[in-house]
Formats: C-alpha cells, sequence, structure tokens
C-alpha cells in the first residue's frame, strides 16, 4: 500500500489517541501495576516508547539533512520494499516473534507514573515535527544505521513505518495489561485500585 507523511502522520495521530483512551482515568498506582514480575505495566511500555523516540531521533535529524543536501527530493507516495515489510511485519500486534527489548531500550520506572502519558505526548509530538521535516524527501532515497546496531540499516519511510508499528505494538501489550488490571481489580479488594 502506497504511503507518503501525511498517511504516516495520521498513523502517528491515532496512536496518540489510542495512548490518551488507554491512560484515561488511571491512577499512578494502576498505571505501574504489572500483572507478572516478567511484564511491563502501562506506564513501563510507554516508557520504553519514549526511550526508542528519543534514541532514533538524532538518527532521524541526521537523514533529514542528509536527504536535503543531497536533493534527494520526492513527493511520493511510496511504497515498502521486502525487508521493511518484514521489519513493519515483526513490529506489528500481535507479535509472532518476542525477543527481549535491547538493553539501551529497557523501561525504567522513575519518578511519578502520572507524568508518563504527558512526555509520551510530548516526544510524539517531537517525531510528528519530524514528519513534517520529511516531506517532500525521497522518504526512500537515503538508507542509514540503526542507532542500536550499525549493522541495520533502514530509509526513512521503513523508519516511520516500523516506528508506528512498534507504538502500536506497545499500545496493544498496554491494553492488555489494563485488561488484566481490570480483572484484578474486581477480583482484588476495591482499595487496592
Amino acid at each position: 500500500m502506497p504511503v507518503d507523511c501525511k498517511s504516516l502522520g495520521s498513523q502517528l495521530s491515532a496512536v496518540n489517541t489510542d495512548a490518551t483512551a488507554l491512560c484515561e482515568g488511571l491512577t499512578g498506582e494502576q498505571l505501574a501495576w504489572r500483572p507478572d514480575p516478567a511484564e511491563w505495566s502501562i506506564a513501563e511500555n510507554l516508557i520504553h516508547l519514549c526511550t526508542t523516540t528519543q534514541v532514533f531521533l538524532p538518527a532521524v535529524d541526521d537523514a533529514i539533512l542528509e536527504s536535503r543536501r543531497n536533493g534527494l527530493l520526492h513527493d511520493g507516495p511510496f511504497r515498502l520494499g521486502f525487508y521493511g515489510r518484514l521489519l513493519v511485519w515483526y513490529v506489528e500486534p500481535p507479535p509472532v516473534i518476542r525477543l527481549p527489548a535491547p538493553k539501551a531500550l529497557q523501561p525504567t520506572l522513575s519518578g511519578s507514573p502520572e507524568f508518563v502519558l504527558e512526555n509520551f505526548l510530548a516526544l510524539q509530538s517531537n517525531m510528528a515535527q519530524r514528519l513534517d521535516g520529511a516531506a517532500g524527501l525521497n522518504l526512500i532515497g537515503l538508507r542509514f544505521p540503526s542507532p542500536l546496531a550499525s549493522y541495520i540499516k533502514m530509509n526513512l519511510l521503513e523508519f516511520f513505518s516500523v516506528f508506528n508499528g512498534h507504538s502500536r505494538r506497545h499500545l496493544w501489550q498496554a491494553t492488555n495489561v489494563r485488561r488484566e488490571l481490570q480483572t484484578a481489580g474486581g477480583a482484588a479488594s476495591k482499595s487496592r485500585f
């Protein structure tokens, strides 16, 4: 399916709407609740997405700048190649293959969980600015290395597509946590939640 910066931005906006709905009405204790010690809480899923964005923003900035410098202009739309479709398939929910997150992206819950959504939405806004900055560029014209593993190279179309898919995956995980939280809340004492 062909995509451009506008459709990628619409996907990002939908993620923001889903994240806001997911956290609506939850206390800090509920956001930090884990269904199991080995599973992430809602807050930890959002922190992981925040950390991922912070790690990738400089690489995206460099790729946008380099694309402009090299005159790689094109309005699109663009299509993902096989490699890009494979990456998106891997990150989309429900996960078919589960691997642990790289150590650099492991979430650490520090501070008040009530601010996690606010931080997430602020970083999403930063990524939306990058999408705006990439408008008119040839999103498939330049490959750049992942900041996590330099042997993995991607273009801007692959990056933005995977970024949105990865966000949907962790919101899906967090939605499952919220369902379990509601079940646990109904079975446990009301004062607990």
